[in-house]
């Protein structure tokens, strides 16, 4: 008899876990090794217990899902992450996949598909939410719309975007707007998932080329 996949649960309520653990107790092929309730538990835990599948929330306290998957494939490169969250919209998604996310699924998932995701993720095999597969095949094929960040953006998005291509730092950002470090972060990973940027280099090379920031602009 193979021994089982290993799982850990990685969601800041405690029902879902409980739910989780619950069932994957009636599979005979699934075992959870570990429970967190925020990404920075699971990285406590990660090279302790080295599981086969993590299943990751995304809104968590301390740390959040995309940056604990981020961290975790760099601990434990072995353990596949699956993203479980009731959030389809591209700025989760995105963010997740280049963080190493292998799939996307969402909280209303049959049991069984779940169960059944886990068992692919051991060989690799990625599973998507079929809405957001729906979208990573629209951008992998390059069909996205054109972006106007004139209309997509907040007014603080494009304030922090013109920033940006000033050159400040976070730290700059945060003391010119009077807002915290931390939402200066949440900010940014929005635009660059709303513009598909990656890095602060191409955002601020966007923002010249499309007129969000002018020459005449301090």
């Amino acid at each position: 008899m193979t021994d089982p996949i290993t799982v850990m649960l990685v969601d800041d309520h405690k029902m879902v876990r409980m739910g989780l653990s619950a069932y994957f107790a009636t599979l005979h092929d699934i075992k959870v090794v570990a429970e967190a309730d925020s990404g920075r538990i699971a990285l406590d835990l990660i090279q302790q217990h080295v599981p086969d599948v993590l299943l990751m929330d995304l809104n968590m306290p301390e740390m959040d899902g995309v940056e604990a998957t981020r961290r975790i494939r760099n601990l434990s490169p072995r353990t596949q992450v699956i993203v479980l969250t009731s959030h389809h919209e591209d700025e989760h998604i995105f963010p997740a996949i280049r963080a190493g996310a292998l799939s996307y699924l969402l909280k209303d998932i049959d049991p069984d598909e779940l169960a059944d995701a886990i068992r692919k993720a051991t060989k690799g095999e990625a599973v998507l939410n079929p809405r957001v597969a729906a979208r990573v095949v629209r951008e992998m094929q390059g069909l996205r719309d054109e972006v106007n960040p004139f209309m997509i953006l907040t007014d603080r998005e494009m304030e922090i975007l013109r920033l940006i291509a000033n050159g400040m730092n976070n730290r700059a950002i945060s003391a010119a707007l009077v807002i915290s470090e931390k939402t200066v972060k949440s900010h940014i990973t929005n635009i660059f998932s709303k513009l598909h940027l990656s890095d602060r280099t191409q955002a601020a090379v966007y923002a010249w080329r499309e007129g969000v920031v002018r020459r005449e602009e301090p």
